[in-house]
């Protein structure tokens, strides 16, 4: 009883101690969003009081100035359109190879799923100019397409690589016996091991749409502005002689809505799917 006693306050000192750690973290993330949030709705003239305003009468001024006098809604269809473009690529290149890499025997496959994960630390300024060239060549400049296609070669090894983890933790008894009961290989695979991954397909899927929706780099290097995106549309608001910071804040309150929506909506399975094959 002695040494229960005496490890009672250790692991209440230890609790305490996280809590404030996990407190600091989470302040850390959102108070830059709470700021966000908070600038949208204030005049430009309160921006620049010390020190700052907690409290002061909202405005909708930011939102109906960016809505009548910039093309929100073609900014938001062209980064939809290009996040949905990059996500569907991504899946249709990385599962494949994700499962290819699960089953098939080879020499040198870990030191090439390595140097495939490795493409995607590959800093994007490295790429954008080659990149350019080609897409100027191939006639895709100023289009949807170029962004879709140099997305994908960053965001379709990150498929495959989360993929193949997932494949690996699925029995390949499973597939055996799908076999013996008259399945082809491409019908096991689509009707009895790719149902079982759910939980990495959505995680995917999800991680592929944000890394697209948030991409700056790629699409001020290849877009036109009939196919500009939001995050060049935030960038608009900066002139010469003025910053337009509540308007950019407005911008930013519009960009993270369809990733929080989806985040919220797919939580359940994305947080299964990181967490997948850890525990047998």
């Amino acid at each position: 009883m002695d040494l229960l006693r005496s490890h009672k306050p250790r692991f209440g000192t230890f609790a305490v101690i996280r809590f404030i750690a996990l407190g600091v973290i989470i302040a850390f993330v959102l108070v830059p969003i709470f700021w966000m949030v908070i600038t949208a709705f204030k005049q430009q003239i309160d921006m620049f009081v010390l020190p700052p305003r907690w409290i002061f009468p909202p405005t909708l001024h930011n939102f109906k100035y960016i809505f009548q006098t910039m093309p929100v809604g073609r900014w938001t269809l062209n980064s939809s359109l290009i996040s949905l473009g990059t996500m569907a690529l991504s899946l249709l290149l990385g599962v494949p190879a994700g499962y290819a890499f699960s089953r098939v025997k080879f020499r040198g496959k870990r030191v090439l799923l390595t140097f495939i994960l490795l493409t995607r630390a590959l800093p994007p300024v490295v790429i954008v100019l080659p990149f350019r060239v080609i897409m100027q060549w191939l006639g895709l400049f100023g289009t949807r397409a170029a962004v879709i296609l140099i997305d994908t070669v960053y965001d379709a090894a990150f498929t495959a690589w989360l993929m193949s983890g997932m494949f690996e933790s699925i029995p390949v008894d499973i597939e055996d016996a799908a076999l013996i009961d008259g399945c082809s290989p491409v019908s096991a695979f689509w009707k009895v091991i790719l149902p079982l991954t759910k939980p990495g397909l959505v995680t995917a899927a999800l991680f592929t749409f944000i890394l697209s929706w948030n991409d700056f780099l790629f699409a001020l290097t290849l877009t036109s502005p009939a196919t500009a995106t939001l995050p060049l549309g935030m960038l608009s608001t900066y002139g010469i002689l003025s910053q337009g910071w509540t308007y950019m804040m407005a911008l930013g309150c519009i960009a993270v809505i369809p990733v929080v929506f989806l985040s919220l909506l797919l939580q359940r399975y994305y947080i299964s799917g990181l967490t997948f094959g850890g525990v047998k």
